[in-house]
């Protein structure tokens, strides 16, 4: 992963501003996808974050496990959830390979910005192929990205191109996409497409997002 994001992350004064982003509870178009996940499904989640996601798709009876570039950001979210008596393990992993066995898990998620901060294409058709591999036969994947026709019409300032830059004075930028883009994404890696539309408002400052389930 890029020196600009591991450099990001593991910056504490951006971790603990994350903080104050766990609310502990799935967005609108996340519910909706966690509906199609077999039931106590063994899931993988890529970029966790501050476990956002992870405890809530604990909280439904999921098993998780959540990975992420960052050790400031493993060392902060392992300690909430020791706080929380949540049974879930934080890794850190490198950002390329995943440190798992083949055919491991029910279902990945890649949820929040993470897919927009693996930069180039060529850098997401290898992840995702390794994603595949650790997937269980039948397993599904959920990733989502920023897209980007709502940031040309709400936010054009902060677009170069196709990179959103949401804060001012720094490097680190997530790039947006278009339908077709993930859905391609998806198909060159082989994976049988679900679903690929716009996530429904869970706050009006979070905007639309793009969303796709894919089946190995």
């Amino acid at each position: 992963m890029s020196d600009i994001v591991h450099k990001w992350y593991e910056d504490k004064k951006n971790v603990d501003e994350m903080v104050y982003w766990n609310k502990g509870e799935l967005k609108k178009w996340e519910r909706a996808v966690a509906d199609f996940f077999p039931r106590e499904a063994k899931i993988l989640d890529i970029g966790c974050g501050m476990g956002r996601e992870a405890f809530a798709l604990f909280d439904l009876g999921f098993s998780i496990i959540g990975i992420d570039i960052s050790e400031e950001v493993i060392k902060q979210v392992t300690k909430l959830s020791l706080k929380n008596c949540y049974d879930i393990d934080f890794l850190v992993y490198d950002g390329y390979t995943l440190p798992f066995d083949d055919a491991s898990f029910e279902v990945i998620i890649i949820w929040a910005q993470t897919f927009g901060l693996l930069y180039g294409d060529t850098y997401k058709r290898n992840f995702l192929n390794e994603c595949k591999r650790v997937l269980k036969k039948d397993g599904l994947l959920s990733f989502s990205g920023h897209d980007y026709d709502y940031l040309m019409e709400h936010h054009k300032q902060y677009l170069s191109g196709k990179k959103f830059y949401p804060y001012a004075n720094t490097e680190i930028y997530w790039e947006a996409f278009l339908p077709q883009e993930l859905l391609s994404h998806a198909k060159n890696a082989g994976f049988f497409v679900v679903l690929c539309e716009p996530g429904k408002i869970h706050k009006t400052e979070d905007g639309i997002v793009l969303h796709c389930l894919c089946r190995k």
